[in-house]
């Protein structure tokens, strides 16, 4: 198969490449990144979604699915690709696609998702990552529709010992690393930080700033964006990690969701009914539904380090036997996939 990149980061499309190969898949990704132009005129023309090099990777790509006959290409996110593309490749291949955010919500008005939407219906297949979309999708025009929920990388992801050196430039009573939104999560961390608690934020330093009380940003700057082995040292340096749900995306689990347990770290998430299904409350997580919940935790579980100790053991032990990792999502992807392929709806002469 051939993985198409439209995200930016390695635990996306090179991660499902990494782990499909292990499952025996022959795979490849192919950039679509590289053919847009450099500096502001790239980055205009991914916005706008129009321009030379959109064109050029378009023109590329059909030519690499012509030679090589891919039985499925996989469009990751796809926002490059017009109607007319999706049926040109449809012609060589089983055209797949996949979007981790919601294109389809609160903000499915944006430049970056109007290509995708138009040509949804016209993909032989489309997985989304959160159960409302896919009724979106659905309603959308996509022919076949599945959930594939985040995943949790297991090369990257698990228990450190960490040097006490790691801890002290690590370590927090509570971290949080994502983006900023108008949401609990200014309320949660804000009140920690009121209680004097060591709170920890990771993300883009100039909407932190704008978003935060002055006298709570004082006390946690600077603010920066962490990634790779840098994000785990802070997970498990941590006594308690913080996770917030995007109302953006409409999301009621996220990549955190598994990273966190999986890192070995106690999760203290927003409760909703999806995470309350895969995590039990008390046991292998804990739970809030508003800031004054989310304090009244983080005082019991900072002072009791049995029961946090305990249930971060558990969690761990959860996230591993419940297959939330990428293999196990590789492996429901491809059966999906596979059984999509046979369905007669299928017009183009790709086989398995």
């Amino acid at each position: 198969m051939l993985i198409v990149r439209g995200a930016f980061a390695d635990i996306y499309e090179p991660t499902w490449c990494r782990a499909l190969t292990s499952l025996g898949v022959r795979c490849e990704v192919f950039d679509a990144h590289k053919y847009t132009l450099p500096g502001l005129l790239g980055r205009f023309e991914r916005r706008v979604l129009w321009g030379p090099g959109i064109r050029r990777l378009r023109k590329n790509l059909l030519k690499k699915v012509t030679d090589s006959r891919p039985d499925v290409t996989l469009l990751y996110q796809g926002h490059y690709f017009d109607s007319e593309t999706i049926h040109a490749l449809r012609e060589l291949t089983f055209v797949a696609g996949y979007h981790n955010d919601d294109p389809f919500g609160p903000r499915s008005e944006m430049l970056r998702y109007r290509l995708l939407l138009s040509a949804l219906p016209h993909y032989d297949g489309f997985h989304v990552y959160r159960p409302c979309n896919v009724v979106d999708a659905r309603l959308r025009g996509a022919k076949h529709v599945g959930l594939l929920m985040p995943y949790y990388i297991p090369w990257l992801d698990y228990p450190r010992a960490l040097s006490r050196e790691d801890q002290q430039e690590w370590g927090s009573d509570v971290v949080f690393a994502g983006h900023v939104e108008d949401d609990l999560r200014i309320d949660c961390l804000g009140q920690a930080i009121k209680a004097q608690y060591l709170v920890r934020i990771f993300g883009e330093d100039k909407y932190w700033k704008r978003a935060l009380a002055t006298e709570a940003y004082e006390s946690v700057r600077p603010i920066h964006v962490v990634f790779g082995d840098d994000y785990r040292k802070a997970l498990c340096a941590s006594k308690i990690a913080a996770c917030f749900f995007s109302k953006w995306n409409r999301d009621v689990y996220t990549r955190r969701s598994f990273e966190i347990p999986a890192c070995g770290a106690f999760l203290l998430s927003e409760r909703t009914a999806e995470m309350m299904t895969m995590f039990k409350e008390g046991e292998e997580a804990e739970y809030f539904s508003s800031a004054e919940e989310f304090l009244d935790k983080v005082r019991f579980y900072i002072a009791n380090d049995s029961a946090r100790e305990r249930i971060a053991r558990r969690g761990l032990e959860r996230v591993r036997t419940s297959q939330h990792d990428i293999l196990s999502r590789m492996r429901h992807w491809c059966r999906d996939v596979f059984e999509w392929m046979g369905s007669s709806e299928t017009t183009h002469d790709a086989t398995v």
